[in-house]
């Protein structure tokens, strides 16, 4: 497969992944809480259903895979629409070789399917959702994985032990992994940091192909001495529980903000943390609104939304932000800038490429005029998304920051560039609380490469650097931060 054909779509890697769901989510999934009513279909022909859907997909017959879709879903997802989503998961996970099984389950009032595919990067879960009725009302991609991961040398197992945890209660908890040094058991309250993810259903590792950089970060920091607290996504766990209204609203508040500002009250009432050391580390989107998530997590920081003040009396303060590749400017126009880089991977953008950049500019043009309608979907993303990081420059409350900030950013990043890093340098220049390091030859996920970076690096087995998880020791232990 020609390096064209693979990445055409390839920006859905990271960025365009939440799109992915909310194209599908946000006008189609109408959850309900009740217990479901009892199916037309019986669970052998819904499994029957799915993988059909699915082999319709990959035998190229869009229009056939939307034969059993309800009205909700048949207005929303075009044949054409649906070929772009298959596209796009082929960018990430290469060619399609099979379907390998189907799981059935019951969850918060749905019925689903979990189909799950094998293609030539690794294994990756088409969720269908049904209705009542036996139609399909929903579809989730899950995250590609792959069983190639090998841990870093430099985590060191016998340093730290790792416990299960819960981040939030009710109907949005999220499963969650704490990775504890083991001296911490032994009367030294250690610093401690919660990883937050970048777009899409992210599980807690961040796993793309064979590589898990959350894992390698909290296997490494806890080899040195840090607590780290990771946990699955929103968007991952709970995505076939938005009803329709929830969808249609859905912003980075309820998709990142909120369940950081959990974790970090979590993480502080933990014996053998130190809870005056607890740290926000948060990568790409998660990096974004790391200045959002501080300021919900501390108040007093800067000047806060009503909404973000909510857990403004639990303990929740934090004592300072990593920011890994940051973004500064608006995301839709990164979103039709990464499309322009893939498409001329090869050279030349040809007659399909160009169509496509051009859809996605003037769609970034409307989302940046504010001329969406209430629960219009623009590159993936309802209105209320795009409002609402319009709403917030990340760039603008940072400045109004004063606890410690770390930015971190790879030169080789084609995600976010460093022309969204010189616009941190500029704004935050003289600010003593705030420390910038960049690293030649790191891609977006933070793992070594060379020449231009592509789409297809992130499916090599590699190891986020160890200069990246050096340095943020150095910066947490320099803090030497005792606040009471």
């Amino acid at each position: 497969m020609s390096t064209k054909s693979q990445n055409s779509f390839a920006p859905v890697v990271r960025t365009m992944a939440l799109l992915l769901i909310l194209a599908l989510s946000s006008s189609v999934l109408s959850a309900c809480a009740k217990k479901p009513q009892e199916l037309q279909k019986t669970q052998e022909e819904l499994e029957a259903m799915a993988r059909d859907l699915v082999l319709s997909m990959a035998g190229g017959e869009f229009e056939e895979a939307r034969k059993h879709f309800d009205k909700k879903m048949s207005a929303a997802v075009s044949g054409a629409q649906l070929q772009e989503i298959w596209e796009a998961i082929s960018g990430q996970a290469g060619k399609w070789i099979n379907v390998s099984g189907t799981t059935f389950a019951e969850e918060q009032g749905y019925r689903v399917v979990y189909v799950k595919n094998l293609f030539e990067r690794g294994t990756l879960d088409i969720k269908v959702v049904f209705n009542n009725q036996g139609q399909v009302s929903g579809l989730w991609v899950g995250a590609l994985e792959s069983d190639g991961y090998t841990q870093p040398g430099y985590a060191n197992p016998d340093l730290f032990e790792e416990r299960e945890l819960v981040v939030g209660q009710g109907k949005w908890e999220l499963p969650a992994t704490l990775t504890m040094p083991r001296n911490a058991a032994a009367g030294e309250p250690v610093p401690a940091v919660v990883l937050v993810h970048g777009s899409g259903p992210s599980n807690r590792d961040e796993t793309i192909g064979p590589n898990k950089p959350f894992k390698d970060l909290a296997w490494g920091l806890a080899s040195r001495g840090i607590a780290v607290l990771r946990y699955d996504k929103r968007t991952k766990v709970h995505g076939a529980a938005f009803t329709s209204e929830e969808a249609a609203s859905f912003t980075v508040k309820e998709e990142t903000i909120d369940d950081a500002v959990l974790a970090v009250k979590l993480l502080k009432t933990i014996d053998g943390i130190d809870p005056d050391r607890v740290f926000v580390v948060g990568h790409s989107l998660g990096a974004t609104v790391g200045p959002r998530i501080a300021q919900a997590c501390n108040p007093a920081e800067g000047s806060s939304s009503p909404d973000e003040d909510s857990n403004a009396d639990a303990d929740t303060s934090i004592a300072g932000l990593v920011m890994m590749a940051p973004t500064a400017r608006n995301l839709a126009d990164l979103m039709v800038e990464q499309m322009e880089y893939l498409a001329n991977l090869d050279g030349q953008i040809d007659e399909k490429e160009a169509a496509q950049i051009q859809e996605a500019r003037a769609a970034a043009d409307k989302i940046k005029s504010g001329s969406l309608k209430e629960g219009e979907v623009a590159l993936g993303a309802p209105k209320a998304y795009w409002d609402d990081l319009s709403a917030h420059d990340p760039v603008e409350i940072a400045k109004h920051l004063n606890l410690p900030i770390l930015i971190l950013q790879g030169e080789r990043d084609y995600q976010v560039t460093m022309v969204d890093l010189e616009i941190w340098k500029q704004a935050l220049s003289g600010k003593p609380n705030v420390t910038i390091k960049t690293y030649p030859d790191l891609n977006h996920l933070f793992m070594s490469g060379s020449g231009k970076s592509t789409p297809d690096e992130y499916f090599v087995p590699s190891n986020l650097a160890e200069e990246v998880v050096a340095d943020i020791v150095d910066w947490v232990n320099s803090l030497n931060l005792h606040r009471k």
